[in-house]
């Protein structure tokens, strides 16, 4: 695969292959690379990848981009072999390495699932061809300078919910139903609504802390997340992890790690600063009562350095 190499030494300059990229007035240099490569693409009908070395900060990893313009930046073991690649600019600093996990982060983009209930079947979103790898935004190249920074090559991964782990009350088990069938059938909205008046009629009986309780508050989590409210998913998911961590529950890793796979899609870094804090704070709770599994302790890393790049730049 024709491999090039990119670097931006400073705001509004940028070298491909060593020649000096030249950008529009009031123009993003991200963007402007990211043309540059797509084109390139597009000369191969093939997908290129590139270093991208960060001059000032010393952050390197390597993007893939398509034809079409997606792209995506490239875990280590998925870079290619290749006779043509370019020689890389030397680097003013390595960056730090990271170990690959399997999360919320270390799985391709893919669907999201925050905190589904353990006794609650998680409802099936609508039928779709397996989904590619996400493409990132169209400003791909400055967010991922920004990962990059934070030593975060490769995206977060998928968490399957959990499988109901005992049975449900008849009455409570035909509105779950209902809610699986409005979203088998596409009809998120509606889902929605049902999954958030069940969950506040059981708060009202059973109280926040109840089993059921979470586990509507769980699948409001995930439909918030197939209707691309991230935020909201995120603030659901957290809250549901933040009572199970407290508990010393046996599910609270797992509700922390879908947490995090829902944390990983916030666009607002001011509100991933603060909410990837929640998630590093229960982290540590779990790792001072010795429930920090090594996965677990790899994810905390990776938000950690996350939370310190999107620290410096809001």
């Amino acid at each position: 695969m024709p491999h090039f190499a990119v670097r931006i030494p400073g705001e509004g300059l940028a070298e491909i292959n060593g020649e000096l990229l030249v950008v529009e007035k009031g123009g993003s240099v991200h963007e402007a690379v990211l043309d540059r490569l797509q084109r390139h693409a597009q000369e191969r009908a093939a997908a290129v990848e590139a270093t991208v070395n960060d001059g000032p900060s010393g952050a390197a990893f390597v993007l893939q981009v398509a034809p079409d313009g997606s792209s995506r930046i490239l875990d280590p073991a998925e870079r290619t072999g290749t006779t043509d690649r370019a020689p890389e600019p030397p680097q003013t600093a390595p960056p730090p390495e990271v170990p690959q996990t399997a999360l919320a982060p270390e799985v391709p983009q893919t669907a999201l699932a925050p905190e589904v209930p353990q006794s609650v079947p998680a409802p099936k979103p609508p039928s779709a061809p397996a989904p590619a790898p996400a493409p990132a935004p169209v400003s791909a190249v400055a967010a991922a300078v920004a990962r990059a920074r934070a030593a975060a090559t490769a995206p977060p991964a998928a968490v399957p919910p959990p499988q109901p782990s005992r049975p449900l009350a008849p009455e409570l088990a035909d509105r779950v139903a209902h809610i699986n069938a409005l979203t088998a059938a596409g009809r998120i909205e509606e889902a929605s609504a049902e999954v958030t008046a069940l969950r506040e009629a059981l708060t009202r009986s059973t109280g926040t802390e109840h089993p059921d309780a979470l586990e509507a508050r769980a699948m409001e989590a995930y439909l918030a997340h197939l209707r691309g409210d991230h935020r909201e998913a995120t603030v659901l998911a957290l809250s549901v992890a933040r009572i199970l961590c407290g508990a010393g529950d046996p599910g609270a890793p797992a509700a922390i790690a879908r947490a995090a796979a829902a944390w990983q899609r916030l666009e607002d870094g001011r509100a991933a600063v603060i909410h990837g804090g929640e998630l590093l704070h229960m982290w540590q709770r779990l790792r001072g009562d010795g429930r920090l599994a090594p996965a677990d302790e790899r994810l905390a890393r990776r938000v950690r350095a996350q939370v310190d790049s999107l620290s410096a730049r809001v």
